[in-house]
């Protein structure tokens, strides 16, 4: 009688054993299924002022809702960030204004959503404070013949009247100009932030002339500047995950506010999230690197201005010509 209750304990106690283990596989399985549910979104984004716009949302690896996974990378370079772009690797970037337009006008698929940045270069000067007009007869060193800095600097000079009274002078980049202007050789600079900032750490007796964002809206009659750092999307998220959009749109401008009111923690993400840049910097460059976010539809003003000065003066940055009006997304 014993052994019949020992064995039916032991029945008993395996067929316990087997449903709990059945159970968890069961609930296992339901997580995998509904892991694999979730729709893969990519989001890149370039080191530098773009990356510490939503240094928020990276460090917290912030989602929009259970239906989507999202992830965050950063591209150290503007080489390996135009060369995703430009094989329609990721499904969200935020890019140089330029390269949204090539994209586009590529046939890649890609719209623009917005902005989180305009214009952060400034016209420096060794020298003493002096008016912009007051350059004529000057060298000014710059960042690469042709590129938007250039580019920029140029129209403003046009608008001015002065473009043939001053000497241009280039340097491969913002690691070269610094050098440059530390050692007296630039006396004057068109400098980007956060480079400006470290320069300044370096030297605070250098004079900034001029903002170029703020040279701009008043030569180009422009509502914010020109537009330096742009979102794009792939046309299938619009088409098919427009809520999920525009949710995203919602957590990407809190980002940049939250970024605005708290300079030291938005220095310290960007330095967690992998920043080149010393956290002291970032802080004091917050200031002069206008992160600011316009939807599509309120900066489009803004775009197509740039644009025309970039066909105007480099056609090829934009992809040759100014994209139309299906490029801009207005939710």
């Amino acid at each position: 009688m014993r052994r019949n209750n020992k064995i039916k304990l032991s029945i008993f106690f395996i067929a316990t054993i087997f449903f709990i283990f059945t159970g968890c596989k069961v609930k296992v399985e339901e997580n995998v299924i509904k892991d694999t549910e979730r729709k893969e979104i990519s989001i890149v984004v370039p080191n530098g002022v773009p990356s510490t716009a939503i240094s928020k949302l990276i460090k917290e690896n912030i989602q929009v809702n259970d239906n989507y996974n999202i992830s965050y990378s950063i591209e150290n370079t503007s080489d390996t960030l135009a060369t995703s772009v430009m094989k329609g690797e990721p499904d969200i970037a935020i890019v140089p204004s330029n390269l949204a337009a090539q994209a586009y006008n590529k046939g890649l698929g890609y719209k623009l959503v917005g902005t989180t940045g305009y214009g952060a270069l400034y016209l420096v000067s060794t020298e003493g404070k002096i008016e912009f007009n007051d350059i004529k007869g000057k060298e000014v060193y710059n960042i690469g013949n042709g590129l938007t800095p250039d580019i920029v600097f140029k129209a403003l000079l046009k608008e001015s009247g002065i473009l043939n009274d001053v000497t241009l002078s280039y340097v491969g980049g913002a690691t070269e100009l610094a050098p440059a202007i530390l050692s007296g050789k630039a006396k004057y600079a068109v400098v980007p932030e956060p480079a400006l900032t470290t320069i300044l750490s370096k030297n605070p007796n250098i004079n900034i002339i001029a903002s170029l964002n703020d040279l701009w809206k008043e030569k180009f009659n422009s509502k914010n500047g020109f537009p330096q750092a742009s979102i794009i999307v792939k046309e299938e998220i619009i088409n098919n995950d427009k809520d999920f959009l525009n949710e995203l749109i919602d957590k990407v401008n809190n980002s940049i506010q939250w970024v605005n009111e708290n300079n030291k923690e938005a220095a310290d993400y960007s330095v967690e999230n992998g920043s080149q840049v010393e956290a002291d910097i970032i802080e004091k460059s917050i200031k002069n690197s206008n992160i600011n976010f316009s939807n599509a539809g309120d900066s489009k003003q803004d775009y197509l201005e740039y644009f025309k000065v970039l066909e105007n003066e480099n056609a090829k940055s934009i992809g040759e010509k100014i994209p139309n009006e299906d490029f801009f997304y207005e939710g």
